[in-house]
């Protein structure tokens, strides 16, 4: 893939997301935090002011042009080396995005402006959400994440709790755990208190992997991640490991599986998961191809989205659509 452009990178192996394509919205490292294990660098843009600072045509016009090239990716990521939502033309891209490709969006966000009614509002068509709190309290959100002076921390959960009950896709929290800061029983107990208030589809706990801004700070014990992952619930996952690097691994899906579970009835993406004891990202993948293939359509009740099987038409049989993709 071109390199030269501007706004997209990739695609390259998450461990998270598969292989993921980049998007870029915003210049290097304007953030409204400065959090100590960034491996980007320390935030020289500092900024809490929604703005267009990266023109939304242009992010689009290269999109367009590198889904062209048909790479082999499964996911299409905002995220780069700032905060995606501090662009105002997020939800005008994100739309967009949708209309070229049938592949989940994913939001890799620090979760901070959720509070906003306008930024809520440009996440709607996402398919996952990846926001941050690494942090409860006060003391420690400013230990951790040395935030702009406007945030605060109770308006970041209240932002994220409101958030779960608008956003229909699924959320994915993430908490990175830093070596004698956060890792204290206090406040993880805090947190697990606001997890459980946010009720996220899954939690993914991390640590320090990647050499951080301030290389004092250090990673927490393996073992103590999978101890903690046992006081967040089932819904909990490690992904930092020490010394673990991304792996794409093939794997195969067959639709008719799906398809099989959804004539019986309409399923979440959860339900299906489980069901069939596969990934939410492999699911989700195949439900996007298969819905752009009009096999299957989505309707929301209870604000929960679920999946239907369309019945078979004369001249639109249902195919044995086995097929191969990559994923962690």
């Amino acid at each position: 893939m071109n390199s030269g452009r501007s706004y997209i990178f990739g695609p390259v192996p998450s461990r998270r997301l598969g292989r993921s394509l980049g998007v870029d919205v915003i210049p290097h490292k304007l953030c409204n935090l400065d959090c100590v294990y960034c491996e980007v660098g320390p935030t020289d843009k500092r900024a809490m002011r929604r703005q267009e600072y990266c023109p939304a045509d242009g992010i689009i016009a290269e999109l367009k042009e590198a889904l062209a090239e048909q790479p082999e990716i499964d996911t299409i990521t905002f995220s780069g080396a700032g905060e995606p939502t501090l662009n105002s033309k997020l939800g005008e891209i994100i739309h967009a995005t949708k209309g070229l490709s049938a592949l989940p969006v994913a939001v890799l966000t620090n979760g901070t402006l959720l509070y906003l009614e306008a930024v809520r509002n440009d996440l709607k068509e996402a398919d996952i959400v990846l926001p941050s709190l690494d942090a409860v309290s006060s003391r420690m959100f400013g230990m951790v994440n040395r935030p702009h002076p406007a945030l605060q921390i109770e308006t970041i959960i209240e932002g994220l709790k409101t958030f779960r009950k608008e956003f229909h896709g699924q959320i994915w929290l993430e908490i990175l755990f830093v070596k004698g800061l956060n890792d204290e029983r206090s406040e993880v107990e805090r947190l697990r208190r606001a997890v459980r208030e946010i009720q996220p589809d899954k939690v993914q706990l991390n640590t320090i992997i990647r050499p951080p801004t301030n290389a004092v700070f250090e990673p927490v014990a393996e073992k103590e991640l999978f101890r903690l992952r046992e006081l967040f619930g089932e819904t909990c996952e490690v992904i930092g490991v020490s010394g673990a690097r991304p792996v794409t691994a093939q794997h195969r899906v067959n639709h008719e599986e799906i398809l099989a579970a959804l004539h019986r009835r309409a399923m979440t993406l959860d339900e299906l998961a489980r069901a069939l004891g596969l990934s939410h990202l492999d699911v989700l993948i195949s439900l996007g191809i298969m819905e752009e293939e009009g096999l299957i359509d989505s309707f929301f009740y209870y604000d929960r989205k679920h999946y239907r099987a369309i019945e078979e038409q004369e001249g639109n049989p249902v195919r044995n659509m086995s097929f191969k993709i990559h994923l962690n």
